[in-house]
């Protein structure tokens, strides 16, 4: 599944806007896909990249680049600091090099020389109304997606992309279009004259190296019951839901379950943290949480073969299958949904 299939599928998923539930999940499902694949890849070597991360993100830069960034230690983080209009840090990454420019204008060039493959790709559209812009990203003239501008994206598999460490890499945003929603669906409409839209590179950091913000005072709010598109367990009784010990949500928890085809699989968590998820012994995603709005987190499921492909996976309708659930870092409750085809 490719960024626009996914979108596709979120849109028609959603009973909200399209643009703020995709804000939070259409790059994350497919982050969530390449991590699993890449842990798997790379597990000898994962340390390494650790280390390096913790130590420096870009070696050098053209214009664009900002260098008077001090890095906020994890034990105290400070007031959430901007750069060309974004977080210095967010979703697990520190913004390194950032670059805005403001409409009419279309394009913002960005070059890094990177000293690590494990980036982060921040986009922002500001001032434009009910008008989204659409963007087109792309590296050394290589496409990487056409979404409505906004959000992040994860970017793991840099193969033929010519994009390697110690070598410059040039980016590009483009604002093709515009869209307003019109209450029933978007329209295209002409690209704003005013606001303002923004381009970044975000390198990732160690867990315990990421300030975390503020945990809320008081009770953290529950998890919602409602699964995706409005679905609940007396709605959807094929659904799997795995949620956290309430006496202990670092336990991990295993379920075994009689196999039915699966169309997503949808997390929540409380708190910031990871939620590991293996079926049959297999990581097949990593949910990642570095805040308290307990948004969702979301992949593709095994219909079509997709979990054959990419994890070796041949889960047949009646099988039972072991789920197991890992928590890593999370200090409040969390759940794991494998919605039903």
């Amino acid at each position: 599944m490719n960024l626009t299939d996914l979108k596709q599928v979120l849109d028609e998923r959603s009973g909200d806007s399209a643009d703020q539930f995709v804000h939070h999940m259409r790059l994350q499902g497919v982050h969530a896909k390449v991590v699993a694949r890449r842990r798997r890849r790379i597990a000898a070597w994962a340390t390494c990249v650790v280390v390096a991360l913790a130590g420096i993100a870009v070696a050098a830069v053209v214009p664009g680049f900002r260098t008077d960034v001090t890095p906020t230690p994890a034990d105290s983080p400070s007031p959430v600091r901007t750069i060309e209009g974004f977080p210095e840090y967010a979703t697990g990454a520190r913004v390194v090099a950032a670059k805005s420019a403001a409409f009419p204008e279309r394009r913002i060039e960005l070059t890094i020389v990177p000293t690590t493959l494990d980036l982060v790709i921040f986009t922002r559209c500001d001032g434009t109304g009910d008008v989204k812009p659409d963007e087109r990203v792309s590296v050394n003239g290589h496409l990487l997606y056409g979404l409505g501008c906004g959000g992040s994206s994860r970017q793991l598999s840099w193969d033929g992309l010519d994009v390697a460490v110690g070598r410059p890499a040039t980016f590009v945003m483009t604002i093709t279009g515009a869209k307003r929603f019109d209450g029933t669906d978007k329209v295209p409409v002409a690209i704003p004259d005013s606001g303002t839209f923004g381009f970044a590179i975000g390198v990732r950091i160690p867990f315990d190296q990421y300030p975390l913000p503020p945990r809320p005072s008081g009770a953290l709010a529950p998890l919602p019951r409602t699964l995706m598109a409005g679905c609940t367990e007396a709605l959807c009784p094929d659904a799997v839901i795995i949620r956290s010990d309430p006496a202990d949500p670092k336990r991990p928890v295993r379920r075994t379950v009689t196999w039915k085809a699966t169309d997503s699989v949808e997390m929540l968590a409380q708190t910031p943290g990871l939620l590991h998820v293996r079926v049959n012994g297999v990581e097949i995603t990593t949910g990642e949480w570095w805040d308290y709005e307990a948004h969702t987190v979301g992949m593709f499921g095994d219909r079509n073969g997709g979990w054959k492909r990419e994890f070796g996976l041949d889960l047949r309708p009646g099988d039972p299958v072991t789920v197991d659930v890992e928590p890593e870092h999370v200090t409040g409750a969390w759940q794991v949904v494998f919605s039903p085809a």
